[in-house]
């Protein structure tokens, strides 16, 4: 009982960073209409650039986190002006923007590659990480700073989208782009928010689960799969539900890793999208076209 305990413990962390991610994919989502691919390597960019200063340059975390913060806007602003504007300029179709977003990923990751090397690395953990004894179990500080953090973004961005001026604007974007523009919402400025929130959120991310599973430029491509896996599952529309889901497939990774094989771990996430997608596909079109 208690090595189930520890497993689903284990699995609560990393499922509560599969939610982050998720949470990126929804906002982006909700404000544009179209699926960011590059979102998984753009926890990948949080991940190295906390490996980076922490343990190329010997540099506290509190160095590390406004650094992972800077760099996330960086590349949210790029990824907005250089990528998604151009390219909605040129009316092109949604599909050539989606495409765009698994190049963006795809540089991003050969960039990485170059700066850090091209291998996964360990990080430090952001705290004293000796075993705490909690309720019988055996818990890392790590794990449940982790599984803290995560869930309170959840909280702040659940209260920047419905308790402030900000959040209501981009939430009004998202439902009728039309009609904001014709409030007076600025609708760009809105839209450039959107592409910072999402990918500060997730580069957080990866400076949380870097400790836990290391940092390199490949984990993007997989770990974007089961976050896009976690909103599918919990349909493309609720941040609460992308979370749960979230969670739920990283119990259910660890548990089959620990009693079955490590080799199905990773297939797991894939089952999981395949489903989901059959079962609600319908939901995700129908957001897609009320938010184009």
């Amino acid at each position: 009982m208690n090595t189930a305990l520890q497993l689903i413990i284990a699995g609560l962390a990393v499922g509560s960073i599969y939610g982050l991610i998720a949470l990126g994919f929804l906002i982006i989502h909700h404000a544009t209409g179209i699926v960011n691919f590059a979102q998984g390597n753009m926890l990948m960019v949080g991940a190295v650039t906390s490996y980076l200063v922490v343990s190329q340059f010997g540099l506290s975390y509190f160095v590390a986190i406004p650094v992972v913060v800077v760099v996330a806007v960086l590349v949210a602003l790029v990824f907005d002006h250089g990528l998604v504007r151009p390219l909605q300029r040129r009316g092109a179709p949604v599909y050539s923007i989606v495409v765009g977003t698994l190049v963006f990923g795809i540089i991003l990751a050969e960039l990485a590659a170059l700066i850090a090397g091209d291998q996964q690395r360990g990080v430090p953990p952001l705290v004293p990480n000796d075993p705490i004894s909690l309720a019988g179990l055996s818990v890392r500080p790590q794990t449940l700073l982790s599984v803290l953090v995560a869930w309170a973004i959840v909280v702040g961005v659940w209260f920047f989208f419905n308790r402030t001026l900000s959040g209501l604007s981009l939430k009004a974007v998202g439902l009728n782009r039309t009609g904001a523009e014709v409030t007076g919402i600025r609708v760009p400025r809105m839209l450039t928010i959107a592409f910072i929130v999402s990918i500060v959120i997730t580069c957080i991310g990866g400076l949380l689960i870097a400790p836990i599973l290391g940092a390199g430029p490949r984990m993007g491509l997989e770990l974007g799969v089961k976050g896009f896996a976690a909103a599918v599952l919990g349909g493309f529309d609720s941040v609460n539900k992308a979370m749960i889901a979230g969670v739920a497939l990283g119990i259910l990774e660890t548990l089959t890793a620990y009693y079955l094989s490590s080799a199905y771990a990773s297939a797991i996430a894939y089952a999981v999208l395949l489903v989901a997608l059959c079962i609600q596909p319908l939901r995700v079109q129908i957001m897609s076209r009320r938010t184009a």
